[in-house]
């Protein structure tokens, strides 16, 4: 992880890294700097949480309060005022002194403070156990979803470092048509003006000059907008040099093979099982949650208002029972609802394996038929380099007409341009084949 950010900081646009940057330093970068991965992760984190708040149905709870009192009147007893004058001065004549009943007391402060702190732990709730069971597998859903989201992640990083290798490539292939067409140009004005060609050949290298500029300035954008996405997605320079991919080695022999890697280590197929246990989880608590709570608390208080009992400080522990025997149909409607949401994640998973069959046997599908493409264009280049040469040499010796020789130029710079492309197409594939069954990591 610290080496990934360690890439990531080096790869920033604040950062001028010399060194040609691979696709796995873009991979690394965009780890560290690809606002589609933070919003990635930061949904997983809000996943995370579900745990925490399922264990605080069944954790205890520590709760204070405090409050300040201010009474219209403060409230008295008076023993003296209790008893008949003539009763009091009669217990004095027995007595020989006056009866001694105390100081009022209080019972009711004009104003005074009080704090209590109690621990709240429940003892036993039907639905407590079943929703953290499944709160535990949504956190795993959440963690393969985000595991299924960083490799497409990876395989758009690997479709925007190709592009740009790819519209780098048409650049160069157009300005070099470009310089050949000035040369042409000047050729032929030259065999214009000794008498050993007609105008029309003038003519026809002008406007090959004027075809040649117009695809340039469209190289020239493919290749800033490609540079712009990469740089937006990665963090990596746009001007930074890339280093073409070697040929990858797929990690199976058959597309069997490759479907079943798929079905038993993709993150989407992961996650639509932890899913399913989850809504299980939740249908289980539903039906429990007929049964009685049980919840105990112990408060200790402090109240400087001690009335009667003269003492500041108590404690008290309570044990609660509540059994809601009806509540009007919720609870019924919740079972629906619950048996519905179980019933829906057994067939998401089913969809999902039938899609991931899917993809994969097309992505196999496709791969194979770049694999057959890069060895046909291979040939094809090697052909077209040989009949551009031929035609080359025809030109000048006067044998060939202006027309075909463009008609090989842009012959060869097609062939060129296609090689570069169908080496992209092969190693996308492969990249989107090994994030389809769960290998890209």
């Amino acid at each position: 992880m610290i080496l990934s950010l360690l890439v990531g900081v080096l790869l920033s646009p604040t950062f001028a890294l010399a060194a040609p940057v691979t696709l796995d330093d873009a991979w690394a970068a965009a780890a560290g700097n690809s606002r589609e991965v933070k919003l990635i992760q930061e949904q997983r984190v809000q996943t995370d949480t579900l745990k925490t708040q399922a264990l605080a149905l069944i954790g205890p709870k520590l709760v204070a309060g405090g409050n300040f009192t201010l009474n219209q009147r403060e409230t008295t007893l008076d023993f003296a005022e209790s008893f008949p004058a003539e009763m009091l001065d009669l217990i004095e004549s027995f007595t020989g002194e006056p009866l001694d009943l105390g100081e009022p007391l209080v019972i009711n402060k004009k104003s005074y403070f009080d704090w209590n702190v109690s621990v709240v732990q429940p003892i036993f709730s039907g639905m407590a156990l079943p929703l953290y069971k499944g709160a535990v597998a949504t956190v795993k859903a959440g963690r393969a979803q985000e595991e299924a989201a960083l490799a497409k992640v990876r395989t758009g990083v690997a479709q925007a470092y190709w592009g740009v290798l790819v519209s780098r490539v048409g650049e160069k292939l157009a300005t070099d048509a470009l310089l050949n067409a000035q040369k042409h140009r000047e050729q032929s004005t030259l065999r214009v003006s000794v008498g050993t060609a007609t105008p029309q050949l003038a003519l026809q290298a002008e406007i090959a000059v004027a075809r040649a500029e117009r695809e340039v300035a469209g190289a020239e954008q493919q290749r800033g907008g490609a540079e712009m996405a990469f740089s937006n997605l990665t963090g990596v320079r746009a001007d930074a040099e890339l280093v073409v991919p070697e040929s990858r080695v797929l990690p199976y022999a058959s597309l069997d093979e490759a479907v079943q890697r798929a079905l038993t280590q993709r993150g989407d197929i992961s996650a639509a099982g932890y899913q399913a246990k989850a809504a299980h989880a939740q249908a289980t608590g539903t039906s429990l949650s007929w049964l009685p709570s049980v919840d105990s608390r112990f408060t200790g208080s402090y109240t400087q208002n001690s009335g009667f009992s003269g003492e500041p400080y108590n404690w008290q522990f309570v044990l609660k029972a509540d059994w809601v025997l009806w509540d009007g149909g919720n609870r019924l409607a919740e079972q629906a609802k619950a048996a519905s949401m179980v019933r829906m994640a057994e067939v998401a998973i089913e969809k999902t394996e039938a899609d991931a069959t899917t993809e994969v046997t097309t992505l196999w599908d496709g791969h194979a038929r770049a694999r057959r493409a890069v060895s046909a264009v291979d040939r094809e280049l090697a052909l077209a380099t040989e009949n551009a040469r031929l035609a080359e040499a025809a030109f000048d010796a006067g044998t060939l007409s202006f027309l075909d020789l463009e008609d090989a130029r842009l012959g060869l710079d097609a062939a060129r341009l296609t090689q570069m492309s169908e080496r992209m197409n092969l190693d996308v594939g492969a990249v989107q084949l090994l994030a389809a069954t769960g290998d890209l990591h």
